[in-house]
């Protein structure tokens, strides 16, 4: 009786081994979120130029790329003023609105709100921009007629800062690398 159970347990654990699959290779690490745009703020790579401009309405931000595939899981603003600002992500590829969604700003605080995680691949060019009116100023802590993009910021590359005047939800498309407009920013989630 005793080789019966320790046969029956045998195939039981048998059974168990040869029917677990080894999709290790599909398993998706996430890394800690990045935030581009405020990094280097943060870290004294750019300097406040103008604590608040005030400009007509514009279509501000900046265009990047990813070293590692990943995904977009928030928008965030640092915008002078109290208000309700829009915030598009598209595919400066292929000009393709990818997500919009109005952020609400905290007068001069990056504010950030979460959103559907959009996936984002290593190699394409994305945009992010905020529509305002109000706007900080920044250039290089060095030498404010040096180029400050393009730059990278942790898995990002940063190509650049371009502004289209007026309220529509155009593509601004004419990189600018010697100053930023802005704020508007996002969290990135690399894959490894």
């Amino acid at each position: 009786m005793k080789i019966i159970k320790l046969i029956f347990v045998i195939i039981v654990i048998a059974s168990t081994l040869s029917s677990c699959s080894k999709n290790d290779d599909s398993i998706t690490i996430e890394t800690a979120p990045q935030y581009p745009m405020k990094s280097l703020i943060e870290s004294g790579y750019m300097e406040l130029d103008l604590e608040k401009h005030t400009d007509l309405q514009i279509e501000m931000g900046y265009k990047f790329k990813s070293f590692k595939n990943g995904k977009i899981t928030a928008l965030g603003v640092r915008i002078p003023n109290n208000g309700l600002y829009r915030v598009t992500l598209w595919n400066a590829e292929t000009e393709d609105i990818l997500i919009t969604k109005n952020i609400t700003s905290t007068s001069g605080l990056l504010s950030f709100e979460d959103i559907q995680p959009i996936e984002i691949s290593s190699g394409v060019s994305y945009f992010i921009s905020v529509n305002t009116l109000d706007h900080y100023i920044f250039s290089s802590s060095e030498n404010a007629e040096s180029n400050i993009f393009p730059i990278e910021s942790g898995n990002i590359l940063i190509e650049g800062y371009s502004t289209y005047l007026g309220e529509n939800q155009i593509l601004p498309s004419e990189l600018i690398k010697t100053h930023y407009k802005g704020m508007v920013d996002f969290k990135f989630i690399a894959y490894n």
